[in-house]
């Protein structure tokens, strides 16, 4: 059996090593973190994001216009069918 756990710390991403026996933390490493960059790149990247943010947004508005007519054409052609189908006859009418 090994004398330590070895765990991923599911909110920070850092690695941390337990003893066994006791639970004392032996070890905490934290996970490297890369800068960014300049601050030209990450203007480019936020400006890329808005972009594509904005697409998402116009497709989504396009399918929801579209969405509203192919709804009142099924609501037609339902009523359409009811109108060729016999007459509702009520259950408590049957007595």
């Amino acid at each position: 059996m090994a004398a330590n756990f070895e765990i991923n710390c599911p909110s920070c991403d850092s690695l941390l090593v337990i003893d066994r026996l006791t639970g004392e933390v032996l070890f905490h490493k934290e996970k490297e973190r890369k800068v960014g960059g300049s601050l030209e790149s990450m203007v480019s990247n936020l400006e890329t994001q808005k972009s594509e943010a904005e697409k998402r947004f116009e497709k989504q508005l396009e399918s929801q216009k579209d969405r509203a007519r192919l709804l009142e054409e099924k609501f037609q052609e339902a009523l359409k069918r009811a109108d060729k189908d016999k007459p509702y006859i009520n259950p408590m009418d049957m007595d």
